[in-house]
């Protein structure tokens, strides 16, 4: 199941997940908003933060996420809200900690999001801001966040929970493993579900595709798929909700599938006719 929508995924490079608290209550405040690229609230909601994902992608834009001192390029903010009033040594997690529930969202997000960018899940890609210093050698303001878990007090140090994150998000990603039929340019797919559509990569949704249309495809570009609708529109959507009946042949193995084999038998019988009447 996809958590994040994926307008907050810009297809653009990026090479790194730094994941945070906010070091406030367990609800995103416009400061919070403003220095992240996504939010996990206490009760697990996702706050999209003012900053795009390709505002760090390559050069910094302007308005981007300034998460970590000397290491936002190609560097994603993900942060959990909370732990504001905290003490590291000896540990109080004040207030406002971070739960378990919380924690499983912020799993599943940072995994969606390795997914998304091909980010691989190692102390150098993949890491918490306490971890940032000591794995890429950056020096930073005596950032613990994380150090402690409210909901584990047997972690104690940055690696201990990096390496639980890290674990488990590799766990995550390996059960969500799904292998997709390739769709090329020229095919002709089908919906399998209602399908938001936008008129740009990036942009917000726009309309819709009801299930079992069929469109022809235009682009592909990784997840994300340009296709033209029956009534001639070109829009984008999620590659995820298409599945292709008839197209270019694609050099790959591939699962029968009888809509594609009743199709192909089609328009095998419609060339017997036509040369037969030839």
């Amino acid at each position: 199941m996809s958590r994040i929508p994926a307008p907050w995924m810009p297809a653009v490079p990026m090479k790194r997940i730094i994941c945070h608290w906010t070091a406030g209550t367990n609800k995103a405040n416009d400061v919070d908003k403003k220095a992240y690229h996504i939010l996990i609230e206490g009760d697990g909601s996702l706050v999209r933060g003012k900053p795009t994902i390709s505002a760090n992608s390559g050069s910094l834009k302007d308005g981007y996420a300034a998460h970590t001192l000397n290491c936002n390029t190609d560097s994603i903010g993900v942060s959990l809200c909370g732990m504001a009033g905290a003490i590291e040594a000896p540990f109080k997690p004040g207030p406002y900690p971070i739960t378990k529930p919380q924690w499983a969202v912020f799993i599943d997000v940072v995994a969606e999001l390795a997914s998304h960018y091909d980010i691989p899940v190692t102390p150098k890609t993949i890491l918490f801001h306490a971890e940032v210093e000591p794995n890429l050698g950056i020096k930073q303001r005596n950032k613990w966040d994380i150090t402690r878990l409210p909901f584990d007090l047997s972690l104690i140090t940055a690696a201990a929970v990096g390496n639980l994150m890290r674990s488990s998000v590799a766990a995550q990603l390996k059960s969500q493993v799904v292998v997709l039929e390739p769709i090329p340019v020229g095919a002709i797919a089908v919906t399998t579900s209602i399908v938001k559509t936008r008129s740009t990569k990036d942009g917000p949704d726009t309309g819709s595709i009801p299930a079992n249309v069929n469109v022809e495809v235009a682009v592909v570009d990784g997840m994300l798929i340009r296709v033209e609708t029956p009534a001639g529109y070109l829009v984008w959507a999620d590659r995820t909700a298409f599945k292709m009946v008839d197209g270019p042949q694609v050099e790959t193995n591939t699962k029968a599938d009888s809509l594609r084999d009743v199709v192909t038998s089609l328009r095998s019988l419609a060339e017997q006719i036509e040369a037969a009447i030839a």
